[in-house]
């Protein structure tokens, strides 16, 4: 069986090879040969250059200086271990290209080293310029067995596990900022060095001298003169965002530009969109309202190629990380795509129609045109960029051809069990079946004493795409009005949250059990006939009752 880097040939090999009769023989003997192929060890370091040159303390000044290295030599490996284990983006990985040295007095005009961060797979190194302005250095090579235990760091697995790295593609968040400027959304722009092991690193430089990084402003605190993350006064934490959001009703979130930035994590087959990878541009109150905008990070996953031998696809095969998504010249399934991100999606783009999806996705196509894309890929080291850039961007140019195809399947993934989500502070949900295939729901600002303020939600569900609505209504005395006398082709859930809650009905026709209060005995109202179907908890589960509840939903630091 030859296997080639075609779309076709693995993501959709036929269901017969994995009936065939001798299958079993077959996947001991890819193992066993895999194993005998592969049993090179390396000691593994994200370092270029692990030890000091004999002058480096000597040497002050990096300004102006380059070096030729490869981003991770230790990629190129023998001919069977490439077969059964993939080329992937090997080639970039040991292919030797020139970096401006880093010159850590000069660089933004002059650093000085805070505090090592970052992940376990990740080397990083936070500094500030004199003006308080925050960067990160983030190393290029990753160590994955760091989440290992110390036992099963020395282990094959983890150097398999190390190996795999080579999927990723070293120089690929280079391309990316002119693309995100081009479709309006906020970003990073990344530049690549050489860390020197330099004596001015002082206690961190045994720990990141001799490493490429990738240094680029961090977003965080007061970005008021950088245009790429809005000029925002302040950037926060996807922990803290949720949490005014959930808090406060009059905080907002710009569903509009979120999803243009989706869109575009889609576009490049970013698989690892999970909360942490954001943080928020706080922008200009109008009056007590604060909108957020997203500021993606940390782009280490994108045009990611695993599956393109024997080894990686059988673990696909066999649904291991199943959201890790090989780059293809289709999406593909969407739903494993965007699973680290399916929470976030589900509450910041709840307020969102179809129609609002085709809009936006039709603006991306156009802004993302091909001199757009071809010119982003040039920010890439020439030598990489002759070697890996043109098949990915016809991959890219695919996906751009198809964006309205790909903004109407994962509608319609989110719309089939969509939710409303409320705040802390007092709500009116007024949940409308207009017909037996559509529901209205909106949500109006409660004053302290229930007088009904500013619409804050309103979005019509149809049968069509929605078979479950859940609504939240979480901390606060919120009202729930149910209208409308045709019983809905949806089932509604409301979970009423904690507060005392009002719950009335414009009818007493029951609605065929397709409508569901989940409450607590204590202080709620319920006036509502056979209308409903009633579930009274004392014991209701935290994340579903309160704000600082339903933050147990995302992944946060």
């Amino acid at each position: 069986m030859r296997l080639t880097e075609k779309d076709s040939d693995l993501e959709r090999t036929p269901s017969i090879i994995l009936q065939m009769q001798y299958l079993p023989k077959l996947l001991v003997g890819i193992l066993c040969l895999a194993f005998a192929g592969s049993c090179q060890r390396y000691p593994h370091t994200v370092k270029q250059v692990p030890e000091a040159p004999a002058n480096a303390a000597l040497v002050t000044n990096y300004t102006d200086s380059t070096i030729l290295l490869p981003a991770g030599a230790h990629y190129k490996r023998g001919a069977i271990h490439t077969f059964f284990y993939g080329k992937h983006y090997r080639p970039a990985w040991y292919t030797p290209i020139k970096v401006k040295v880093l010159d850590i007095g000069t660089v933004n005009g002059g650093l000085t080293p805070l505090q090592m961060g970052g992940s376990r797979q990740t080397i990083t190194l936070r500094a500030a310029a004199a003006n308080g302005t925050e960067y990160v250095l983030r190393s290029v090579d990753k160590e994955p067995a760091g989440a290992l235990s110390p036992k099963w760091q020395k282990s094959y697995v983890a150097n398999i596990a190390r190996d795999a790295t080579a999927a990723t593609h070293p120089y690929a968040a280079l391309a990316l900022p002119g693309m995100a400027k081009a479709i309006g959304i906020y970003h990073t722009t990344p530049e690549l060095y050489y860390v020197p092991h330099d004596p001015r690193l002082g206690k961190y430089a045994e720990t990141i001298g001799g490493t490429m990084v990738l240094l680029e402003r961090r977003p965080v605190g007061n970005q008021q003169d950088n245009p790429d993350m809005g000029n925002a006064e302040k950037v926060k934490s996807s922990r803290s965002m949720l949490t005014e959001r959930l808090s406060d009703n009059d905080t907002k979130v710009d569903a509009r530009n979120y999803l243009r930035a989706r869109l575009f994590d889609m576009l490049i087959g970013d698989w690892s969109r999970h909360e942490d990878n954001w943080r928020w541009a706080e922008l200009e109150p109008e009056e007590k309202a604060y909108t957020y905008r997203p500021i993606p990070r940390d782009r280490d996953n994108v045009f990611y190629k695993l599956h393109d031998a024997p080894i990686p696809w059988l673990t696909h095969r066999l649904k291991y990380k199943p959201h890790f998504r090989t780059y293809y010249k289709r999406v593909g399934n969407l739903k494993k795509l965007n699973y680290n991100a399916r929470n976030l999606d589900a509450l910041l783009l709840s307020e969102l129609e179809l129609k609002d999806w085709e809009e936006i996705a039709d603006s991306v196509k156009v802004a993302l045109t091909d001199e757009v894309i071809e010119q982003s890929f040039k920010a890439m080291p020439d030598t990489i960029h002759q070697l890996t850039a043109g098949p990915i961007i016809s991959k890219l140019k695919a996906h751009r051809n198809n964006i309205l195809e790909t903004a109407r399947d994962y509608y319609a993934i989110l719309a089939e069990e969509a939710i409303v989500v409320g705040t802390d502070k007092h709500e009116q949900f007024i949940v409308k079946a207009l017909n037996k295939d559509e529901v209205q729901v909106q949500v109006y600002k409660l004053t302290k004493d229930a007088e009904v303020k500013n619409l804050l939600f309103e979005r019509t569900y149809k049968s069509s795409h929605t078979d479950k609505l859940i609504l939240y209504g979480l901390s606060g005395d919120d009202r729930f009005v149910l209208q409308g006398v045709a019983p809905p082709g949806i089932k509604i859930s409301i979970w009423g949250g904690d507060g005392e809650d009002t719950y009335t009905s414009d009818s007493e026709k029951s609605a065929g059990n397709k409508i569901c209060i989940i409450d607590s005995t204590y202080g709620n109202n319920f006036v509502t006939g056979d209308r409903v179907k009633l579930k009274l908890d004392d014991n209701i589960r935290a994340k579903d009752f309160s704000g600082a509840g339903f933050l147990l939903h995302f992944y946060l630091d």
